[in-house]
């Protein structure tokens, strides 16, 4: 699941637990507001922007792990 709100992919993570990989976008209007962004754990993946996606492979989307 990827979007730019933390509070999206922490409702969905605590739903789907390990059968989702939550990937959190540091881009758009909600990825940079301290306000929206405290208080919710961290996503399984973060990038500063969503291009960034296509140089991950397959393996890292669905386990996660990387923060850059």
């Amino acid at each position: 699941m990827v979007d730019d709100k933390l509070r999206l992919l922490t409702a969905i993570k605590e739903t789907w637990m390990s059968r989702v990989t939550t990937i959190f976008v540091r881009q758009g209007r909600y990825a940079r507001d301290p306000q929206m962004l405290s208080g919710y754990p961290p996503a399984d993946i973060t990038v500063e922007r969503i291009g960034l996606l296509l140089s991950f492979d397959l393996e890292t989307l669905l386990h996660g792990g990387v923060r850059g």
